[in-house]
């Protein structure tokens, strides 16, 4: 389970860049606009991977100035012991049944919205959340269904075994 939480943090670290790099891209164009096509990609790389990381570590210094206790509760109890608390009990879950648990995620994530902020799903988003339901409750029919033949095959060869 490690590993699986190693590849999900690089993963959102690898978007996360990509997506500083695309805004600072965009900020780049709009401030320089002076209407020359001929600057090329190699030019406003550099350009903008330095303006990229000047914004990210700017945004990071005032949100660790102005938001230092809300930092911490973010870092530790929402990211870190969410993460300890996962890889714990992953380790007697299925993956089957782990996965029907984070695809259920984003419809944790609308509820817990709709009673403490009270916000509301349009129609698509309820439509993906009623699909979302519908696809967990037929892999959880069908986990446990198979679940008791499973076991009875196990104990067969169990049985067999030991003989």
């Amino acid at each position: 389970s490690s590993e699986l939480n190693a590849a999900n943090l690089w993963t959102v670290a690898v978007l996360s860049f990509l997506w500083t790099m695309g805004i600072s891209w965009n900020d780049l164009n709009f401030t320089q606009g002076n209407g020359d096509v001929t600057t090329s990609v190699m030019q406003t790389l550099p350009a903008t991977f330095a303006h990229a990381t000047q914004q990210t570590f700017q945004g990071a210094f005032c949100t660790i100035v102005e938001h230092p206790l809300a930092l911490i509760y973010l870092s530790g109890v929402t990211t870190a012991l969410a993460n300890l608390l996962q890889s714990k009990a992953q380790k007697d879950v299925s993956a089957e049944r782990a996965s029907v648990i984070y695809s259920m995620d984003p419809v944790y994530g609308a509820i817990f919205a709709n009673i403490l902020l009270g916000e509301s799903l349009g129609g698509l988003g309820l439509l993906g959340a009623f699909l979302i339901v519908v696809a967990a409750a037929t892999n959880a029919v069908s986990d446990f269904g198979g679940a008791s033949v499973d076991k009875e095959v196990f104990s067969a060869e169990t049985e067999t075994r030991k003989e």
